[in-house]
């Protein structure tokens, strides 16, 4: 694309994310490559089809907590099933373990699961970054490390043609959103690769001008004290993961996925009616507990 340098973006292999940590820290994005297995990301890709297909057809059934994003772009969030229990591994990468150590403190956690996709016909989006700084107006607005990182893996090969997202770098160190090179970057992913970038960069993805969606996994990670309150409605699950797949982990990769919540099943509704049970009609809700309590009763 005319004006727009290709492979600029610091690109690092899965042994190198301590020094992948200081050039995010300095441009506020890099790659990995081939930090996963093409053919799981490609697995996983399948069973996205099947589960959220709107994310590859903009006709089709639309995802959870769906978020227009511009001109025939869509993101939402996408459960964990037992279908994608390979992207507990993904999400547990060692070297995705170490990169964010650095950047977001030794207690990071996840914050959402979901997918991102434009489709054929997508505009080019407006420069944006994808929260502000903590302190915006202040003195130490553009001085301070990240809070939030946005992870992007590929689901098909992201290319010029497709639009991929294209950024601004050290505009994250910045109060103004002003850069020290205004030209900007952007590189290319194949399944299997990982592009990362700290909240505060400012990027934009690229129109879509193939014939197909470009759908790609969207994680956010971040400090233990934040919570992602522009991107989502107050009331949404985030980081919706089958129980068994957490509890079934070491306690210490257990904490990464801390803020997760249940897939819905009869236990979760019922649990939901008590708590409706219990706002609004208490009396009520304490007398079904000593009918349950009694002995002899099915609880």
């Amino acid at each position: 694309m005319e004006g727009v340098a290709v492979d600029q973006i610091g690109r690092f292999g899965p042994h190198q994310a301590s020094e992948a940590a200081i050039r995010l820290a300095r441009d506020g994005v890099i790659v990995f490559e081939r930090l996963f297995d093409p053919a799981v990301v490609l697995s996983i890709a399948d069973h996205v089809r099947r589960r959220v297909p709107g994310a590859y057809d903009p006709d089709a059934p639309r995802p959870e907590d769906y978020l227009s994003v511009g001109t025939k772009r869509m993101n939402g969030l996408v459960p964990i099933d037992r279908s994608m229990a390979p992207a507990i591994d993904m999400l547990l990468n060692p070297a995705l373990d170490i990169l964010f150590s650095a950047a977001l403190g030794r207690d990071w956690v996840y914050e959402s699961f979901g997918v991102i996709s434009s489709f054929p016909g997508a505009t080019t989006q407006g420069y944006h970054a994808d929260d502000a700084h903590l302190f915006p107006g202040s003195a130490f607005a553009g001085s301070l490390p990240a809070y939030a990182l946005t992870i992007s893996i590929p689901l098909i090969e992201v290319n010029g043609i497709n639009g991929g997202t294209e950024f601004l770098l050290g505009t994250h160190l910045s109060s103004t959103g002003e850069g020290a090179n205004d030209t900007p970057v952007t590189s290319p992913l194949l399944p299997g690769d990982c592009m990362i970038w700290d909240y505060m960069v400012r990027h934009r993805g690229q129109a879509n001008n193939s014939d197909k969606a470009r759908p790609m996994l969207y994680l956010t990670a971040c400090r233990s004290f934040w919570s992602d309150s522009k991107n989502f409605r107050p009331d949404a699950r985030k980081l919706v993961i089958e129980r068994d797949l957490v509890w079934s982990l070491p306690a210490a990769s257990r904490k990464r996925l801390k803020r997760f919540k249940p897939l819905p099943g009869l236990g979760t509704g019922l649990r939901s009616i008590s708590r409706v049970i219990g706002w609004y009609a208490p009396g009520l809700h304490q007398g079904l507990l000593k009918l349950l309590r009694r002995p002899g009763s099915l609880r």
